[in-house]
């Protein structure tokens, strides 16, 4: 992998600098490059130094400079929340120029991944000024659902775009749904993975409720059992790329391995559901055990996602504070 994408990878994302490398090489550099453009999306959405104003900004000279001008030097400003950030944004011109050199279905696939999210995200800095709410200012499922679908669902049609065309199987786009609600769910764990840090940071992405008459409880309750569905959807998605593909399977199965065990432990304690490194390994080696065996898998997966036996076990500590 280009020394590039792989040293800012390894910078804002344990994650997916463990999954990318995993991928065929030419697939690894175009998802690669993909991951770092939607992460300086996700950085200007966030940056505590930028108004509402500069990030609309921000996104018109990054479609500009994606649809092939100059990248404005304003693009490359160190903003962000970690060293990581603000060094993927001085990069901000190499990612763009790797991004067009990329074989043309690819290219395409990533700046349309790019252009959709920008566009929800300015909806969002749009609906928090008129409710006069902390962004995104969700209010109920449905509005969780549409964050969710612009800021990952859209990644996952890129994705399936993407590894149809690799494959040279385009009836994998027909999947393109399964792999949208595979976003989807990725994004509702983080959600709750991250529910008591952003609602600290002032941020809240879980739905208000309606007057108070929902507890936090169990709104998060509710999302935990959506996010549960989402990623037994998506497992439709892993299940159809082909058994001797096992890196992709790797690649797209081991997000929904490492969720289930994150709502596994949310489910018991809010404020513990992030998994540790052991169980990160020890899933990494069971799906290479695991991925060309159709049945088998499906029955991991299966096992995984099973919710916790109705109990008074389940608890939510202020999960939204």
């Amino acid at each position: 992998m280009d020394a590039f994408v792989a040293r800012h990878l390894k910078g804002v994302s344990r994650t997916y600098a463990i999954l990318i490398p995993m991928l065929p090489r030419e697939l690894a550099e175009a998802v690669g490059l993909a991951y770092l453009l939607m992460r300086v999306i996700d950085t200007v959405e966030d940056a505590p130094q930028l108004s509402n104003q500069q990030r609309r900004e921000c996104f018109e000279r990054l479609e500009a400079a994606l649809a092939g001008d100059q990248v404005d030097e304003t693009l490359t400003r160190p903003i962000g929340d970690i060293d990581a950030e603000r060094e993927l944004m001085r990069g901000v011109p190499q990612v763009v120029e790797r991004v067009h050199a990329l074989e043309p279905v690819h290219r395409e696939a990533i700046c349309r991944c790019a252009g959709e999210m920008m566009t929800g995200v300015r909806e969002f800095l749009d609906r928090s000024e008129r409710r006069d709410m902390s962004y995104p200012a969700i209010r109920d499922a449905q509005e969780l659902r549409s964050y969710c679908y612009y800021v990952a669902g859209v990644v996952g049609a890129m994705l399936c775009r993407m590894m149809a065309h690799y494959l040279k199987r385009p009836a994998l786009e027909r999947l393109r749904d399964v792999a949208i609600e595979l976003g989807i769910g990725l994004q509702l764990v983080n959600i709750l993975k991250d529910a008591l840090k952003d609602s600290r940071q002032g941020r809240r992405y879980l739905p208000t409720g309606s007057g108070g008459e929902i507890s936090h409880a169990e709104i998060y309750g509710a999302v935990l059992n959506e996010a549960r569905v989402s990623l037994q959807r998506g497992v439709e998605f892993v299940m159809a790329l082909p058994a001797s593909a096992a890196a992709l399977r790797s690649f797209c199965g081991l997000p929904i391995a490492w969720g289930a065990m994150t709502l596994a432990r949310a489910e018991r304690d809010a404020g513990r559901a992030k998994i540790g490194r052991g169980a990160i390994r020890s899933s990494i080696d069971s799906f290479k055990q695991l991925a060309a065996d159709d049945q088998a898998l499906r029955r991991w997966f299966t096992n995984l996602l099973r919710p916790m036996a109705a109990s008074g076990n389940r608890a939510v500590a202020n999960p939204a504070g």
